[in-house]
């Protein structure tokens, strides 16, 4: 290994343990006074925390290591990016939707889906996602303190230290695991669930690894982590909501489907292959 390669290794790693120790010890305080739930008010703190921690790493280490802060993806240039701003804000409306069709198609029986469309309201699914979007471009701080400090600081670091689809799968398995605490209180898959809480860690992990691709695409065709942030932070408002308007007229639509691990599973991976399909297009884009 060069010097150089060296020295981005202890970069990584000094940013790993300011990117994890700080959400990690937060967790456990919230843990030790509330226990293992998301059903307290704290739980939003915790959350909000934890979602800065990377970015204030990205900046720690940059400060610590003396490297400046050249190249931090921080800016973007307006012209020329319009088109991967909506991307970022319309993707998670498109894959949220077509994963609420995957828990359908796989956990519901035919008759579901005539119902779904009889009791589906788009003007109120409309002006929710309005609302939801709008809140979103508001919240963007909270995407960009995870995406500042996974895409704008760590993928980096990873490409100078491996081949490209390898830094996209460690990274990846490296922001699901970052997850951990969180998942293990029942985020995203509740705890109702074979091999609790690490199926949904490793799950986490999968979802993680491609929709981390696409964020990376994002980031590599603007040059800044702010699509991404924009992205972030709507995919997690709009999933949940996405879901609940479209299932919540029917009787199929269950605490069962909802909260047990088979309807988050499905509705991650059929995202996640949107993702990788979006990161995709987004290459033959820039080649293009």
């Amino acid at each position: 290994m060069t010097n150089e390669k060296k020295l981005i290794l202890k970069r990584t790693l000094i940013y790993l343990l300011f990117a994890f120790i700080p959400p990690f010890l937060a967790a456990f305080i919230y843990i030790g006074f509330f226990g293992w739930t998301v059903d307290n008010l704290y739980y939003q703190v915790l959350t909000s925390f934890s979602m800065l921690c990377p970015a204030i790493a990205n900046i720690l280490t940059r400060i610590v290591t003396k490297e400046g802060f050249e190249n931090c993806l921080f800016k973007m240039k307006i012209k020329g990016n319009i088109r991967y701003i909506v991307l970022a804000f319309l993707m998670p409306v498109l894959y949220s939707t077509i994963a609420v069709f995957a828990v359908a198609l796989f956990l519901m029986p035919p008759e579901a889906f005539g119902e779904i469309f009889k009791n589906f309201d788009f003007k109120e699914f409309s002006s929710m996602l309005i609302y939801v979007l709008s809140i979103s471009a508001l919240l963007t701080l909270f995407g960009f303190g995870e995406e500042f400090g996974w895409r704008g600081y760590l993928t980096p670091k990873l490409e100078k230290l491996m081949p490209f689809p390898a830094a996209i799968i460690v990274s990846g398995i490296i922001w699901g695991l970052w997850h951990a605490p969180i998942i293990a209180c029942g985020h995203n898959f509740g705890k109702d669930y074979f091999m609790y809480p690490y199926m949904g860690m490793i799950l986490m992990c999968v979802f993680c690894i491609f929709i981390g691709f696409y964020f990376t695409m994002l980031t590599k065709a603007t040059n800044s982590v702010i699509p991404a942030s924009i992205a972030h932070i709507a995919n997690n408002n709009v999933f949940t909501v996405s879901m609940v308007l479209w299932l919540s007229g029917t009787k199929y639509y269950t605490e069962d489907i909802m909260s047990s691990i088979n309807s988050p599973a499905i509705s991650l991976l059929a995202a996640a292959v949107i993702c990788l399909i979006t990161g995709i297009i987004i290459i033959l884009i820039r080649k293009k």
